[in-house]
């Protein structure tokens, strides 16, 4: 009886070391990527300074949610190495990683890289905290999603643009098979967050004015730092400039020139001056884009190759623009 006990008790400690090892082993593969964490709007700084406080005093109480996958699916290869990447905890993690604090982890399992995005922005949505401009950028990444424009994520596996994710069926939240199949997007998403389609359409133009900021301005204005208006932000979403291709202030006012009000006197005048001053606007995008790709390839580094075809690129679209008179 002894011996079957002391057994036991080995077995158990063995699962609990093998439980540990594994713990220590998704800790040490845990990946962030940063197309990922962007759909994660940042915290006011008060906000992650009492987050840090709470943490250092508490410890990490809620778990990170990791999903479990290969590196294959991530990096779109053959590759079946294991991946862990994070998927919400970004700022707890950065919090327990600076501290030296430990972190449980909930694995979750999903087939795509599209599927964790949506499980994301959903996600997000759910959070009390946040702001205006952050819940109607969510809102519009997902109907930009949905409906697969083009330059948003692969559509493939999908069940539909009218089909919603699946995900716990609650009397209030969603709507039948029957009304969905003949709801369009917009129509859908602004019933289940019960606003009208069209703040569904300018969330949409107002997140695609976001994208365009760089990493940094975009995280600066989405956790209030910036003061730019919300409407200048839906018409730069119009332009056809290209993503993460604002990278100051002065350059989101000069892309903004095309669209900014006239005086009523001069209704006639803007008119005929709109599609000039919008090919100005684009062009002085790409000289600044160009004199920031000329300061970088001014020291030698391993991306000169890379810095070189960029500099082409956009040195072509600049010639193209100044032919046409910009």
């Amino acid at each position: 009886m002894k011996k079957g006990y002391l057994d036991a008790l080995g077995s158990k400690k063995m699962i609990k070391d093998q439980g540990l090892l594994r713990h220590e082993d998704i800790r040490h593969r845990l990946t962030i990527l940063p197309e990922l964490q962007a759909l994660i709007p940042p915290l006011l700084p008060d906000e992650l300074s009492q987050l840090e406080t709470n943490i250092r005093r508490d410890g990490c109480r809620e778990a990170l949610l990791v999903w479990e996958t290969t590196q294959g699916i991530v990096q779109q290869t053959e590759d079946l190495t294991p991946a862990y990447v994070l998927i919400d905890g970004h700022n707890r993690y950065t919090i327990c990683q600076k501290n030296g604090l430990d972190f449980r982890m909930n694995l979750r399992s999903f087939s795509s890289m599209e599927e964790v995005r949506s499980f994301m922005i959903e996600n997000q949505l759910g959070r009390r905290n946040l702001t205006p401009e952050q819940t109607s950028y969510l809102r519009g990444l997902r109907y930009r999603q949905e409906k697969g424009e083009r330059g948003q994520y692969d559509r493939s596996g999908h069940k539909g643009q009218n089909v919603p994710y699946e995900q716990e069926a609650t009397e209030s939240s969603l709507v039948t098979k029957v009304e969905s199949s003949s709801m369009t997007t917009a129509q859908r998403l602004a019933k289940q967050y019960n606003v009208n389609e069209k703040t569904i359409k300018r969330d949409a133009e107002f997140a695609a004015g976001v994208n365009k900021l760089n990493p940094d301005l975009r995280i600066q204005f989405l956790a209030g730092k910036l003061s730019i208006n919300k409407s200048a932000i839906q018409q730069l979403g119009k332009t056809n400039l290209p993503d993460e291709s604002v990278d100051t202030m002065d350059e989101l006012m000069a892309s903004l020139l095309p669209i900014q009000p006239a005086p009523v006197t001069e209704k006639s005048k803007a008119a005929g001056q709109s599609s000039s001053l919008k090919r100005k606007a684009n062009a002085m995008a790409l000289r600044v884009k160009l004199q920031n790709l000329l300061t970088q390839i001014a020291e030698p580094s391993e991306k000169d190759l890379e810095l070189c075809d960029e500099i082409i690129t956009y040195a072509s679209q600049l010639k193209s623009a100044i032919q046409k008179g910009a």
